[in-house]
């Protein structure tokens, strides 16, 4: 039950009136109209306190038993106002019991959802500094990537152009030996040049298909890494965002 008004100014009220049973002038009748209004005043709408004084008779018809029921009245009236101030104090310590006990769960609650929210912020912090070495590594492979792609062209253009310079070179160089250095010589310098020819491009063709390999397999899992990386971005994009949700909520809840 909540009082209508602050504690200690309803049992100052109610102790008044307890005061003027004894006053020397006393009137029954205006006491008890002023008490039923402060009783009325002080306990809640709907509270009946008020009816025991309301029903309380200071009088009757029998004369000898004017004075009896007089004093009688007096001080079951006394021990009604006195019940209602014991209640009052009573009542006035369990409600502020309850409010420190409730006191204290908020506070323990507060600082738990402080907690909380401090681990939800290192998580996001950790997540954030994952997010973005990911970023990283994902930017460091798809520019090793590009550079793998290069030297692949590179490679293949290299190798044509040798092709064609040593081509070139060996049709100049066999035209212009004298008629009579061909004849002599034909089956020499054909065989060298041929065998020449032939074993430099196989090595050549050899080296640059191996380098051309490993950079194709190298580039192949440098995507699947990317892809992978990628992937990663995603989710960490989504834990992120469920974080960001979760911070919110918590900040909330401790405002």
């Amino acid at each position: 039950m909540k009082l209508s008004i602050e504690k200690n100014k309803a049992i100052q009220i109610l102790q008044d009136r307890i005061n003027e049973l004894e006053s020397y002038n006393f009137n029954a009748e205006a006491w008890k109209e002023r008490t039923v209004l402060d009783l009325k005043e002080i306990f809640p709408f709907g509270s009946t306190q008020y009816l025991k004084i309301q029903f309380l008779n200071f009088d009757t018809l029998v004369t000898s038993e004017k004075t009896k029921v007089f004093q009688d009245a007096k001080r079951t009236a006394k021990d009604v106002l006195n019940s209602y101030i014991d209640f009052i104090e009573e009542y006035s310590a369990v409600a502020e019991q309850r409010k420190i006990i409730a006191e204290k769960d908020f506070e323990q609650k507060y600082y738990e959802l402080l907690d909380e929210r401090n681990g939800l912020v290192s998580d996001w912090n950790n997540l954030v500094k994952k997010h973005e070495e990911a970023l990283n590594e994902k930017a460091e492979i798809q520019g090793q990537s590009e550079e793998n792609e290069r030297q692949l062209l590179l490679i293949k253009e290299e190798t044509i152009q040798l092709d064609n310079v040593s081509f070139n070179k060996l049709i100049k160089a066999f035209f212009n030996l004298p008629v009579w250095q061909i004849i002599s010589i034909f089956s020499i310098v054909i065989a060298i040049i041929v065998g020449s020819f032939s074993l430099g491009k196989t090595f050549q063709e050899n080296a640059s298909n191996t380098q051309i390999f490993d950079l194709k397999q190298e580039n192949q899992n440098l995507k699947e890494q990317s892809i992978k990386d990628a992937q990663t971005i995603e989710n960490n994009e989504k834990t992120i965002l469920d974080l960001k949700e979760t911070l919110n909520s918590t900040s909330q809840k401790n405002e």
